[in-house]
């Protein structure tokens, strides 16, 4: 067997190892980096560039019928055709990077660990030829491997009768590819994967109804913030059921689901049937480590399958290490940007004899929920901050009363800031308005810098723009 050896491996081209692996290929190093079906990651070929060009290309549909400009029709396509073409050409550009990248070789194929009887740790790679289907095995090897393999959509257990083929259960990948739209959608779970659906296909046409098993909504968002958001979809559309329990999932006539509920409000069950074209699970995502035979060099996984690492996202074997989804939680693609820049500067320190220095402990992430208006929260919640026993206040206002927002049309939602009283200092903030994203990261920004909510209050910020609107949040006159 012939051994190809490499300064690194990288296994799993997502966010923090593709970038690791140019990086490091850019600064002489000789990287191989292995990937098995999604060139560039899942972030490019199923999560977040495919899933906000839907909510971009629903927009100009939902905007357009909304001031009379064009009807109800074949938005579907349209929407998908657009998204198919940013995403193709996305993938292009990863794969030219890939291979045309000078100190790195690319292999697109599937690894997992086998150890040779020297202890040596390597990776054996099954390559399928495209074009005659047979089988090639490689086997690389190098000192330092990161593995950052992702997640992919949890499948919950749900209690089917498979009556025919078309009771077809989707999740977050395939209900992309769909090519009709459904007069009806059921989603089942609550969280943001759900909630961004939930409006792209209300907004297409589509009558959705979203199936929470607790009695909140937006468990992790305060109260004030999460109803804001449910008055939202409620607005457009969309039901949301609380407390359901789903008993089973038949087919019914001409490719219809059929779902019997339990229902529980305030102790008391009732038992609900909903009819409905197509049913869509967004309950989480799953750890995909376990064809990796990552016991075969002691790596620990934990109870649900993810990596275990420390703070520099080392496991606990020396020179493995784990990016991004695939160690568990926060699931964000800037996350996993992050955990590259540690690794490369960390990797440089070493490189140079030095001790590193970089670790994720403390870093602030922030995160966007990317319905329309969009939630842009960093920090802590109002709800956090009491459980610590902080002594704070809280600033509020709504976004009818930020002039941007106004002129274009868009003034549901609220901003919202806990602010710590003695040090004046930001502890969390929320925007839920237009560019909501982009105002929680201004504010990311100010709280890094150790800025105080009455010097942001007195920044001058460029009329009318979204981000003046933190002038009006923090003056308290």
């Amino acid at each position: 067997m012939t051994v190809e050896n490499f300064d690194i491996v990288v296994l799993g081209g997502g966010k923090g190892g593709k970038s690791l692996a140019l990086s490091m290929s850019k600064a002489g190093k000789r990287v191989c980096l292995i990937e098995s079906k999604m060139i560039g990651g899942s972030c490019i070929n199923v999560a977040c560039i495919p899933t906000k060009t839907m909510v971009a290309g629903t927009r100009l549909h939902h905007d357009a019928r909304r001031n009379g400009f064009s009807k109800a029709g074949d938005s579907l396509k349209e929407v998908l055709a657009r998204k198919r073409a940013v995403v193709s050409k996305m993938i292009d550009t990863h794969m030219a990077l890939f291979t045309g990248t000078e100190n790195l070789t690319f292999i697109k194929g599937y690894g997992r660990f086998i150890e040779n009887s020297e202890g040596v740790k390597q990776i054996e790679v099954t390559v399928t030829d495209e074009t005659s289907g047979s089988l090639e095995k490689r086997t690389v090897c190098a000192p330092v491997i990161f593995i950052n393999t992702g997640t992919k959509p949890l499948k919950p257990d749900l209690p089917l009768s498979l009556g025919s083929e078309n009771l077809e259960i989707l999740d977050s990948t395939s209900i992309m590819e769909l090519e009709t739209l459904p007069e009806s959608l059921v989603i089942i779970g609550g969280g943001y994967i759900s909630l961004e659906f939930a409006q792209i296909f209300a907004r297409l046409g589509s009558h959705v109804t979203i199936l929470e098993r607790g009695d909140q909504f937006l468990s992790r968002e305060d109260r004030d913030i999460a109803k804001e958001v449910e008055l939202i979809l409620h607005g457009e559309g969309v039901d949301i059921l609380y407390g359901v329990k789903v008993d089973a999932i038949t087919a019914g006539e001409h490719g219809k689901k059929i779902l019997e509920l339990t229902i529980e409000k305030g102790g008391e069950k009732e038992s609900q049937i909903i009819v409905c074209d197509q049913i869509l699970t967004a309950t989480g995502r799953a750890a995909v480590n376990e064809g990796l035979n990552l016991d075969k060099i002691g790596v620990e996984v934990d109870g649900r399958g993810f990596i275990k690492v420390d703070e520099k996202l080392e496991t606990r074997v020396p020179g493995v290490y784990a990016l991004g989804d695939c160690k568990g939680g926060p699931f964000f693609t800037h996350a996993s940007w992050d955990d590259y820049r540690i690794a490369r500067d960390n990797l440089m320190q070493l490189y140079r004899g030095l001790e590193p220095k970089r670790s994720t402990k403390g870093r602030l992430i922030p995160y966007t929920l990317f319905v329309e208006p969009e939630l842009g929260r960093v920090g802590l919640t109002e709800a956090e901050a009491s459980k610590l026993g902080l002594d704070f206040k809280v600033f509020k206002l709504a976004a009818a009363k930020i002039p941007r927002a106004a002129t274009e049309g868009e003034t549901r939602g609220l901003l919202k800031a806990i602010v710590d009283k003695k040090d004046s200092k930001i502890l969390g903030f929320a925007a839920l308005c237009l560019n909501g994203g982009e105002i929680a990261s201004t504010v990311q920004v100010a709280m890094l810098a150790g800025m105080t909510y009455d010097q942001l209050a007195n920044v001058v910020l460029s009329h009318p723009t979204m981000c003046e609107s933190l002038n009006l949040l923090f003056q308290e006159s």
